[in-house]
């Protein structure tokens, strides 16, 4: 069995959307605190920031939860994309090499209209990371720092 047919027997399914409510947000801010190994700038926001962020119309905060035939791994991805800066995008390492970081990205991209900013802070652990930006058509327009013209 190669790797797209494995993938294909997890049947994984993803639960992405926008966030509008504050039920979750102390999960969302656990997550940016916890993920280290896919997180594009290691940036942390705190429930009240989160919260500030549901009622600003220039913010979009994206949830993301993935299960497969195994079970449910619950809220794995969070992002937060403020007047067309990806401030940060995170994804949880128990769902990395299933193809979800870019299931989530492209869903992101087709709901925010207009042109993307977005950064890649380096850390020794986020390696996994470095590439989504490049994988998706944003160019590097300097060291760290990716735009996506549409």
């Amino acid at each position: 069995m190669n790797e797209d047919e494995y993938r294909a027997s997890l049947e994984i399914q993803c639960r992405i959307e926008r966030l509008t409510s504050d039920a979750r947000l102390p999960r969302f801010a656990e997550l940016f605190e916890r993920t280290t190994q896919f997180n594009t700038t290691g940036r942390k926001f705190s429930v009240g920031e989160l919260a500030a962020l549901l009622s600003d119309p220039a913010a979009h905060v994206f949830s993301l939860g993935v299960s497969d035939r195994f079970g449910d791994h619950g809220l794995t991805g969070a992002a937060v994309i403020v007047n067309g800066n990806i401030q940060v995008l995170a994804v949880s390492c128990r769902v990395l090499g299933m193809g979800i970081e870019h299931q989530f990205l492209r869903h992101i991209l087709a709901e925010v209209p207009g042109t993307l900013t977005a950064r890649v802070i380096d850390t020794p652990r986020n390696i996994p990371v470095r590439n989504i930006y490049r994988d998706h058509g944003f160019a590097e327009v300097e060291a760290g720092l990716w735009r996506l013209a549409r």
